[in-house]
């Protein structure tokens, strides 16, 4: 299965969304919002660009940023990350999203599996019956 940019984002602001807790609107909204929203967010462009290889005009477009603003984010985090204690937070978020983008591509498989094990289940029942 492949993802499109727009769904591997979507797991990206989901994963900045658990662990900062700011809202994924504020998260691909339009205006730069409080420091910590914004921190977030250069959070997601920065995984969004490291994590899952998605060039700096393709995160802008995502988000709705130029390139350069997507540059600066990534410049920002990477500065960030010489704080051993956000290096750890951010690895572990960079964890999660490998993590979750190795189990949504196994998704379809395994529930086109359980639903056939479904159907073969309430097939049998019905016959039984």
């Amino acid at each position: 299965m492949s993802f499109s940019d727009q769904q591997l984002t979507n797991m990206v602001l989901a994963i900045v969304e658990c662990a900062t807790g700011r809202h994924r609107c504020d998260l691909s909204g339009t205006t730069r919002g409080v420091a910590a929203v914004a921190r977030a967010r250069q959070v997601a462009m920065y995984l969004s660009h490291v994590g899952l290889s998605l060039s700096l005009s393709r995160v802008g477009e995502v988000f709705g940023r130029d390139k350069s603003t997507v540059a600066h984010a990534v410049q920002q985090i990477e500065d960030l990350r010489d704080d051993a204690e956000f290096d750890g937070w951010l690895s572990g978020l960079e964890e999660s999203l490998g993590a979750l983008s190795v189990t949504t591509s196994r998704s379809g498989k395994v529930l086109s599996g359980v639903w056939k094990q479904t159907q073969d289940f309430a097939g049998k029942a019905s016959a039984s019956a």
